[in-house]
C-alpha cells in the first residue's frame, strides 16, 4: 500500500509532461508494469519449448483479474466508504467495464475448447490494438459490440467451441469437470 499511491501518482504526473491521457496511463501502463513478472515468466516458459504452461500462466493471471479483481470492487467501495452502496460510474468507466466484459468473453470463448491457434492469438491482438486508440464513447461501444458478436457467432458457428462452452457452464445433475 505505500507503494502504490507514489507509483500512481508518479506515473500520472510523467503523463502529465508528455500529453498521456491519465485515464489511458492508470488503465494500461499501470497493470502493464504491474503484471510484467508474470508475463516474463510465461515468456520464459514459451522459450523453454513448454507452450502449455506458458498460456496456463497467462489465462490464471487473467481469470484471477477479471474475476477476483473485478469482482472485490464493489466490496472494496463499500467497505471504504463505511456503507453498502453502489458504485456510481461515469460514462467512460461504464465504457470500459462492458468493453473488458466483452473482450473477457470472447477470449474465454476463443480458449473454451483447450485450443489456442496463431489465428486466433491473431485475431485477439488485432481485435485488441484499435482499442488503445479508440477513445470516442461510440466507437468503443461498437468495439464492444463487435467482442461480443464475434463470441456469440464462434459458439453457433463452431461446434468444438460450442461444446468448449457447454463444459464451463454449470448445468443441473452435471459434475464440474
Amino acid at each position: 500500500f505505500s507503494a502504490a499511491e507514489p507509483f500512481a501518482e508518479s506515473l500520472i504526473a510523467t503523463g502529465r509532461q508528455f500529453g498521456i491521457e491519465e485515464f489511458l496511463l492508470v488503465q494500461w501502463l499501470a497493470p502493464l508494469v504491474s503484471e510484467s513478472p508474470e508475463f516474463i515468466v510465461a515468456v520464459l516458459f514459451a522459450l523453454r519449448g513448454s507452450a502449455a504452461a506458458s498460456i496456463g500462466m497467462l489465462i490464471s493471471s487473467a481469470v484471477n483479474q477479471w474475476t477476483l479483481l473485478v469482482g472485490a470492487l464493489p466490496a472494496a467501495f463499500a467497505l471504504s466508504g463505511g456503507v453498502v452502496a453502489p458504485m456510481l460510474l461515469d460514462g467512460r468507466q461504464r465504457e470500459e467495464i462492458f468493453l473488458t466484459s466483452t473482450q473477457s468473453l470472447f477470449a474465454l470463448v476463443v480458449i473454451a475448447n483447450f485450443r489456442f491457434s496463431y489465428l486466433e492469438a491473431l485475431l485477439l491482438v488485432g481485435l485488441f490494438i484499435p482499442q488503445l486508440f479508440l477513445t470516442a464513447g461510440p466507437a468503443r461501444w461498437l468495439h464492444a459490440l463487435l467482442y461480443l458478436a464475434l463470441a456469440v457467432g464462434a459458439i453457433v458457428l463452431s461446434p468444438s467451441t460450442r461444446h468448449g462452452v457447454r463444459q464451463l457452464l454449470p448445468w443441473p445433475g452435471r459434475r464440474a469437470p
